[in-house]
């Protein structure tokens, strides 16, 4: 017992001792008027709607100093434009001190962090129309830290008045912080140039010219290992043979916590062995595997919702814990989207098989549209005109009547076709 009293009497002091060096450095360290930080995921790489929001920067504002938070694990990023900080405590107080703009996709990630007079914090949020319950929508233990982390907020940037609705609901955002202009990751899918040239150079990358690739991606869960060991790979290839023709290819996509769990404990799956099977898995740009994707198969991964905006064949595929499990943590059922959902192996081929193409188009169109999708493939040049503005000073209420994007098309989304169920509900 005494040994248990003394480790928390140290973690106390060396909480005490980080909140002062913290304070220090805040109060030292001046704030750079041309620099803009990114973050994706606490340093984990460059990448989502941040990463492309930088870029874009980088083209378009070349006088602004871009920055990155991340880890020394990671390499192969040599852009001219990226600069990196680091993720270690001093290096993180110095570049969140120093900062001018600070643009950020994982929530909950700042609310322990000061943020100084004059400062904009940019939230952009990393799903997109996800169907699972999140933050104040379900019982999050961290309540203190959504609202925190919120009112320190600047602006979040949505993709969707469902969106919208469901930070304003989950993440405590108030109306005026929020601007619709749409997710600068999925402009990629409105230039068809550009997604021509990512899918010829992931296929040779990969080994797979001249090959239709689906892929299946499920997201991170408790029942993630089993509920993959149970994928008929076979039956899924032969399916999309008799019913698309070509030859296809079985792209692997697991969430990074899935992957470190595979790689922890040294798993390996006879289902997910064979010529015809590609982990896609350390490939750390998720939107350049969907562009280059003929198909999609996940559990229920919001970036299948990114991936309508391609109007390609997509499927939902769950088990029956799974669909145990999200009884009542979902904003609208499986069924309220043009996605066909199967909850075992031989549902999911019939559905393979009997894919409607122009019935799923035609879905895809009410959806989005019954969603209030704002995308239209120039996100990440807003997003980057709108941070050279707010750097220069200009107030969010103005940035709002720039960027009101649901104002210029000149009509209101149909909410109607997706229920949105806060957790008070």
């Amino acid at each position: 017992m005494a040994k248990k009293k003394k480790k928390t009497i140290w973690q106390k002091l060396r909480s005490k001792f980080l909140s002062l060096v913290q304070k220090t450095i805040f109060s030292l360290v001046r704030i750079d008027k041309r620099k803009v930080l990114f973050d994706h995921f606490d340093g984990l790489d460059v990448g989502c709607n941040p990463g492309y929001i930088a870029k874009k920067l980088s083209e378009t504002h070349p006088d602004l100093k871009i920055t990155w938070l991340l880890s020394k694990r990671n390499d192969g990023h040599s852009a001219s434009w990226l600069s990196y900080t680091g993720t270690d405590f001093l290096a993180k107080c110095i570049a969140l001190a120093s900062a001018r703009v600070v643009v950020f996709n994982t929530l909950n990630s700042m609310s322990d962090w000061p943020k100084k007079k004059g400062q904009i914090w940019i939230q952009t949020g990393h799903g997109s129309f996800g169907i699972k319950k999140i933050g104040l929508d379900v019982n999050f233990k961290r309540k203190n830290l959504i609202r925190a982390e919120a009112k320190k907020t600047t602006f979040f940037l949505s993709n969707s008045a469902f969106e919208t609705r469901v930070f304003k609901s989950g993440f405590a955002f108030k109306s005026r912080q929020v601007i619709e202009i749409g997710h600068a990751r999925n402009d990629v899918f409105f230039d068809a140039a550009l997604s021509a040239s990512i899918k010829e150079r992931v296929s040779k990358r990969y080994g797979i010219e001249g090959k239709k690739l689906i892929l299946f991606a499920p997201t991170h869960s408790g029942n993630d290992v089993d509920y993959i060991a149970k994928i008929d790979v076979e039956s899924i290839l032969r399916a999309l043979r008799a019913r698309f023709g070509g030859e296809w290819v079985f792209g692997l996509r697991f969430h990074p916590r899935t992957r470190n769990k595979f790689l922890k404990h040294e798993l390996s799956l006879d289902n997910l062995k064979g010529p015809d099977i590609v982990d896609l898995s350390a490939h750390s740009d998720m939107q350049e595997l969907l562009v280059s994707s003929d198909a999609m198969i996940t559990d229920y991964s919001s970036g299948i919702f990114d991936f309508l905006l391609t109007k390609r064949p997509c499927l939902f595929h769950l088990d029956q814990t799974m669909k145990k499990e999200l009884e009542g943590a979902l904003y609208f059922d499986f069924t309220d989207t043009p996605i066909p959902v199967s909850f075992d192996s031989a549902t999911l081929i019939d559905n393979i098989e009997t894919f409607d193409v122009g019935a799923f188009e035609k879905g895809v169109d009410g959806f989005l549209e019954g969603a209030g999708s704002l995308e239209s493939g120039k996100a990440a040049e807003k997003a980057a005109n709108l941070i050279k503005m707010a750097a220069q000073g200009t107030k969010v209420v103005e940035l709002r009547a720039i960027y009101d994007e649901r104002k210029t098309r000149g009509a209101a989304a149909d909410l109607s076709a997706i229920p949105v169920q806060s957790a008070a509900e």
